[in-house]
């Protein structure tokens, strides 16, 4: 199956990030994630995110389905089969701060696999918090 990539800012981590990193280590040999700096979520999003990026990448190196954490500004093709030796770049559209296919042009299309959206959060604290982010998102 070979090295997996998926990259993510993980911000307010829930129960959907932790469905599409399952999924995506299901599909490779070793998992590794990029965790989005704060400054790539400002220019996509317009805004910081809520919880900082030391914490965000913390959480994400804990978890028994990622082998390997990296902050990442940017997801160029050399650098992930040139360096981290990836085969498979995991897209995952619909599930928030995950890269999803439009995300990944960039990348030759034989690199990129979609792995299906994680379930959303029923908290309705979070759910809220999270749909704040995105409507900031929309104005930038």
């Amino acid at each position: 199956m070979g090295n997996g990539f998926l990259a993510g800012v993980f911000d307010l981590f829930h129960v959907g990030h932790l469905d599409v990193l399952g999924r995506a280590r299901q599909n490779c040999d070793r998992l590794v994630v990029g965790v989005l700096s704060d400054e790539w979520a400002v220019e996509a999003w317009g805004a910081r995110p809520f919880v900082p990026l030391v914490e965000r990448a913390q959480i994400i190196e804990h978890l028994r389905c990622v082998d390997e954490v990296v902050v990442v500004d940017d997801v160029q093709p050399a650098w992930l089969t040139g360096v981290l030796g990836v085969q498979i770049v995991f897209a995952a559209s619909g599930t928030d701060g995950v890269l999803g296919v439009d995300e990944l042009d960039e990348l030759p299309a034989e690199l990129v696999s979609v792995v299906p959206p994680g379930r959303g959060s029923r908290s309705p604290i979070l759910r809220a918090a999270i749909d704040q982010r995105q409507s900031r998102s929309s104005v930038a």
